[in-house]
């Protein structure tokens, strides 16, 4: 039953959407956290900047360990740190703990991440392997829905603590379904990941670099939006479950986006103009949040158009890498990718305690979309001028 391709893709799906709904934890607890805990907006921005931060220490070392070890192995071995990392946080009584908590989560998240896309890749064909992946993108959308929708309402019931203790159990739920069900592809007799080198020539190494900043940009607008929309939606005046909806409605939406995206870049073969528009309008759309009252439908146009086009980001970095590369070019994307996620949520947060108000985080979210069209063109023109 589930030894076909897209049994296994299910399964794997279910890590991916455990990741988002971890990763949400902090940001659906905003105004519950800070109370009880005292907490301003960057310390709040700074600990849903740690579920990513380690990723910028770990992500290349772990996938040069990956060599040594199977990827089931990997992959269980990444949950069981999130869920630790989840349990610290749950226990946790200031903010040190709750940041150690934190971290843990996020080298967990790292770990298993950089092995589910290879378990997923191993299992496709080139032929059908796009269509997988973006598929599993949807993972994480799901997780970040189901933690706004329920992750609040529960620490308002019962306390933040059981809830971050919610996401630990998430995970373990993870390891018994995917570790009792994941079987390797036929052929495949070790499961292992292939071994890593670390050489690269310069001009692969600089576009591969130059992706990782344009991925990191682009993610971090989406991000912010995630992070702050709650606070923002609830000092506009919509209680803790109202705003947890409507940003929930970004994830609902960005999932036919993920796929949908991709699909209108390649039947269009204008991957260029597909971005263009979406960043464009979704950038509008996120401009307009703190100053209409629309919420509910200006975040369904926010996650419609602002998650269109990570297809075309993504497809457009993997494309740059040579076959023997990709490994090791996949793990310097998430160093950036990670660093810029880690480190840029805590600045959004000062924004939002510098200007006394949670929509400067959001619109500096707009102005990184913005940024998101240059540096992409920027990209094809180095990738055009550099030699095959």
């Amino acid at each position: 039953m589930f030894a076909t391709p897209w049994a296994i893709l299910g399964l794997l799906l279910v890590v991916r959407v455990v990741m988002g709904f971890q990763f949400q934890a902090v940001a659906s607890m905003t105004p519950v956290i800070a109370a009880d805990v005292g907490l301003d907006f960057t310390q709040l921005g700074a600990l849903v900047g740690f579920y990513m931060l380690p990723g910028i220490f770990i992500a290349i070392p772990v996938a040069i360990l990956g060599s040594r070890f199977k990827d089931l192995t990997m992959v269980l071995f990444g949950l069981g740190i999130m869920a630790l990392g989840g349990i610290v946080a749950g226990l946790a009584d200031g903010f040190t703990m709750l940041a150690a908590g934190r971290l843990l989560s996020g080298a967990g998240a790292v770990i298993q991440s950089i092995f589910v896309v290879k378990m997923v890749a191993d299992w496709f064909d080139i032929k059908s392997v796009a269509t997988a992946m973006a598929i599993l993108l949807c993972g994480w959308p799901v997780g970040i829905a189901i933690a706004l929708l329920t992750l609040g309402p529960i620490a308002d019931t019962w306390g933040w603590q059981p809830a971050m203790h919610g996401t630990a159990l998430g995970c373990i739920l993870a390891i018994g379904i995917v570790g009792f069900f994941y079987r390797p592809p036929p052929g495949q007799k070790t499961g292992t990941a292939s071994g890593i080198g670390f050489h690269m020539a310069r001009p692969e190494l600089s576009l591969i670099c130059f992706a990782g900043l344009l991925w990191t940009v682009y993610n971090l607008a989406y991000f912010s939006f995630l992070s702050f929309g709650p606070a923002l939606l609830m000092e506009r005046g919509l209680d803790v479950v109202a705003a947890g909806g409507a940003i929930s409605l970004t994830s609902w939406a960005a999932l036919p986006a993920l796929p949908l995206g991709g699909y209108v870049a390649d039947r269009t073969g204008r991957p260029g103009m597909v971005l263009l528009v979406c960043c464009l309008l979704a950038a509008a759309a996120t401009t307009a949040l703190p100053l209409v009252d629309y919420p509910f439908v200006l975040c369904g146009a926010i996650g419609l158009f602002a998650a269109a086009p990570a297809g075309v980001i993504m497809g457009r970095a993997i494309s740059l890498m040579s076959p023997s590369h990709r490994a090791l070019g996949n793990a310097i994307l998430y160093t950036f990718f990670y660093g810029g996620m880690g480190l840029g949520t805590g600045m959004f947060g000062w924004s939002a305690d510098y200007m006394d108000t949670a929509a400067a985080p959001i619109y500096l979210g707009a102005t990184c979309l913005i940024l998101t069209i240059p540096l992409y063109l920027g990209l094809h023109l180095m990738a055009r001028a550099k030699p095959a």
